[in-house]
């Protein structure tokens, strides 16, 4: 933590402002409107104090403005980006979630040549597919700090990789020599308006991992240690070959899991269909000789992506169980996560009892939903793909 004491050597607020509404600018780059190079300088200059491996000045900044250069690498992008209209067209009209995000990007395929400047990012080196570090990780950084500088002066753009795909029609075009490579493209220009706002991602507490990969606490710690009142979790992820709506039958059905792992024997609704929210299920659980059934309450039902229940009591739970589906392309992503509640458990009394064992018991526990959970996730997973 911060010492409350000091003062921060930056306005917190405006960095934040800054990082956190930086965005992909596709629609709104003024194309009227010139960019002069000494804001692009400026920017350059900015992005250059971004680390590099070795220390070693190695990136290279290419700018087109010549409308007939800009025209050809426009057509090149259209070419490597025709999928993208065919996309939006088809998800034109639909609650789709990235029906947005392709008609902006169908919009800048066909405006590309428009942008004031094009700016190219590139690096002397090239890559040898070995995955070692010290090429890509010397230009991206760099890159992304050349977007926070046109975010800060009023203008913007949008990462593209696109024209990388016609890597030898870009090189020749621009006389690019052998041995540089061009990492990303930069659609630059003054905004229409400044007012961006951040987007809807999901919270640290969600993506952010302690000692053990999938290992969450949905609270902050002082001592950054586990406790019970950290909300203690587990957090397994999958990618399935098959689409959501061929995973989703899978993932709400309370019955599921007893079929892939070995603490949950069965489940049962014991509320009327058609299920959702505040509808109840019994699952019977066994750990070695001990068996018991616990009451679960599904708290958050959306169709094709969430199921969530609750243990015991819908408002104090001793742990909140969720599935969660995205579309990752023709594929799902299944993720699977618990947190472990501070009553209305057998596992927070055991924690408490010795508080010096605390972190050892929450652990513990961790390691067998784990484990259960992977099962599960695999299941479904072969079993999704296997009825695809």
């Amino acid at each position: 933590m911060s010492d409350p004491d000091s003062a921060p050597p930056f306005d917190v607020a405006e960095a934040d402002r800054l990082l956190t509404t930086t965005r992909a600018v596709r629609r709104r780059l003024d194309t009227s409107r010139d960019v002069p190079d000494q804001v692009l300088f400026e920017c350059i200059d900015v992005a250059e104090q971004a680390p590099t491996g070795g220390n070693v000045a190695s990136r290279r900044w290419l700018v087109v403005r010549r409308p007939d250069l800009k025209q050809r690498l426009g057509e090149l992008y259209a070419e490597s980006g025709a999928f993208m209209q065919t996309i939006a067209e088809r998800l034109d009209g639909t609650d789709h979630p990235q029906a947005e995000v392709f008609a902006s990007s169908a919009h800048l395929v066909e405006h590309f040549a428009e942008a004031p400047a094009l700016v190219i990012a590139g690096i002397w080196g090239r890559h040898d597919d070995s995955g070692r570090p010290g090429l890509f990780d010397s230009v991206l950084q760099s890159a992304w700090s050349f977007n926070l500088a046109l975010r800060a002066r009023g203008l913007g753009s949008v990462w593209t990789t696109m024209l990388n795909a016609r890597e030898a029609e870009l090189t020749e075009i621009l006389g690019v020599p052998p041995g540089v490579t061009t990492v990303v493209t930069f659609p630059v220009g003054y905004t229409i308006g400044t007012d961006f706002r951040p987007v809807t991602r999901r919270p640290a507490n969600e993506i952010t991992y302690f000692e053990h990969w999938g290992n969450t606490r949905a609270r902050p710690t002082p001592a950054g240690t586990a406790t019970v009142a950290s909300g203690p979790g587990v957090v397994v992820e999958v990618d399935i070959d098959a689409r959501t709506k061929a995973v989703w039958p899978l993932v709400s059905d309370p019955t599921t899991p007893a079929g892939f792992e070995n603490e949950l024997e069965a489940a049962e609704w014991t509320s009327s269909a058609p299920h959702g929210v505040g509808s109840t299920f019994v699952g019977t659980n066994r750990i070695g000789d001990r068996v018991w059934d616990i009451t679960n309450h599904v708290t958050e039902h959306i169709e094709g992506r969430v199921f969530e229940w609750g243990t015991v009591d819908p408002d104090d739970p001793g742990a909140v169980w969720r599935f969660e589906l995205e579309e990752v392309g023709p594929r799902s992503r299944l993720r699977f996560s618990v947190v472990i509640g501070e009553r209305n458990n057998l596992t927070a009394p055991m924690a408490l009892e010795n508080p010096a064992d605390e972190a050892k018991v929450l652990a513990g526990r961790r390691k067998m939903m784990r484990a259960a959970m992977q099962a599960t996730a695999e299941g479904i997973k072969a079993a999704a793909e296997g009825a695809n």
